[in-house]
């Protein structure tokens, strides 16, 4: 079972769900504004953006990332964060 993440723990290129399911898609923090968070990541070869409240998110667990890896593409990294960066910057 995925753990909620506090806050302060949030940091840019760490990988976070939004969900319990096992089918949860896995994402890359990009940035943190006071309780908004802007998170990436990819569908196929499409990059996506969305901002959420820190409160959903938490920890994926392994079987989410293994799942999300196979189903849904790469996951987001840190030059993907800085191409986000100056994309909404």
């Amino acid at each position: 079972m995925s753990k909620k993440i506090k806050l302060q723990n949030i940091y840019a290129g760490q990988l976070v769900v939004t969900s319990n399911s096992p089918e949860a898609q896995v994402r890359t923090v990009e940035s943190v504004e006071g309780f908004m968070v802007t998170l990436t990541w990819y569908e196929g070869t499409n990059q996506c953006i969305q901002g959420v409240d820190y409160s959903l998110l938490m920890t994926p667990t392994i079987e989410q990332i293994e799942y999300s890896i196979s189903n849904h593409g790469r996951l987001a990294n840190m030059e993907d964060v800085k191409d986000v960066a100056l994309l909404i910057g």
